[in-house]
């Protein structure tokens, strides 16, 4: 109890540090933008996605089916008591030799989460290049949909979510815990190399896959895909949901970020160059003259030598 109770006053003393939010418009920094927090404090952080290893991951196959060489099983487990992930598994046809190196994908802020079309471009093609592709469901997306969020529009989403700072911890605090169990399902019941799991973050599952790949230190890799610290409409959030906090502790794993000079989402000075600043070597940053968008066919190719690099 002494230990929360520290926790939580950490985590309030540092809300104060960034300051009221603007009623009329998103902030474009906080205090961790401009100095991420000690490893002392940071080490607090990481009780929060602590979990029952012994829990069963309880798997269950929804259905399989094959499509243009690639096999997809429709998955669920259990990830912490009484939640359960629901994922799609995506390897190439025919038998696998040897123990595979694996991805996890986190999906953008639509509602179809794992089911909406940039993961379903990406997924197919990882595959196809050798790896067992998870792509699972962030919660309340997708097949976890819940009454939080209906509309899924941007001003819901902020509203009752990402401007939310301790509905959004908690968000957070989950997702990571599924990304740990995810890991788990592939070495322990899909023949993954331990070695060469990577997690890769699409948009908002980016930001997210910024804290996780810091929290979760068996990951061997992680990609950023048009992720960023804040996106346009974002106030406020806890240091313990702050990307600036962790991109600098995914080192000495390599990390990827890709993202558009154009995106008005992620904006580049504001939200992804100043936590590119913070990213320590090994880091592969790209740019596209582009906008919050799919990655071009030139990314792509570019992204897959990196994955295939990172996890050789």
């Amino acid at each position: 109890m002494k230990r929360l109770r520290r926790i939580v006053l950490q985590l309030l003393a540092a809300a104060c540090l960034a300051g009221p939010a603007s009623a009329q418009a998103p902030a474009a920094a906080d205090a961790w933008l401009a100095r991420p927090v000690d490893d002392q404090t940071f080490q607090t952080y990481l009780d929060f996605f602590t979990y029952d290893k012994k829990l069963p991951l309880d798997l269950r196959v929804i259905g399989t089916e094959e499509k243009e060489g690639v096999k997809k099983e429709h998955l669920s487990f259990q990830s912490t008591r009484g939640v359960r992930v629901f994922a799609h598994l995506y390897q190439a046809s025919g038998p696998a030799s040897g123990k595979r190196p694996c991805v996890i994908i986190l999906h953008g802020g639509g509602a179809p989460g794992k089911d909406a079309p940039g993961v379903q471009v990406m997924a197919p093609l990882i595959a196809r290049a050798g790896f067992n592709v998870l792509a699972i469901d962030m919660p309340n997306f997708g097949e976890r949909a819940t009454d939080l969020l209906t509309t899924f529009t941007e001003q819901e989403k902020h509203d009752r979510l990402y401007n939310q700072p301790s509905v959004y911890l908690a968000w957070i605090t989950q997702t990571v815990k599924d990304v740990s169990r995810a890991y788990d399902l592939l070495v322990e019941q899909r023949g993954a190399d331990p070695r060469r799991v990577a997690l890769v973050g699409m948009s908002r599952g980016g930001i997210v896959a910024t804290i996780a790949g810091a929290a979760e230190r068996r990951l061997a890799a992680v990609a950023v895909l048009n992720g960023g610290h804040f996106d346009a409409f974002e106030r406020e959030h806890l240091p313990a949901a702050c990307p600036a906090n962790y991109i600098g502790r995914i080192s000495p794993r390599p990390l990827l970020m890709v993202n558009g000079t154009r995106d008005t989402d992620m904006i580049k000075e504001t939200s992804v160059e100043p936590l590119q600043r913070l990213a320590k070597q090994p880091k592969t940053i790209l740019w596209a003259e582009a906008g919050h968008q799919a990655l071009s066919e030139e990314h792509r190719s570019a992204f897959l030598r990196w994955l295939q690099e990172s996890l050789k």
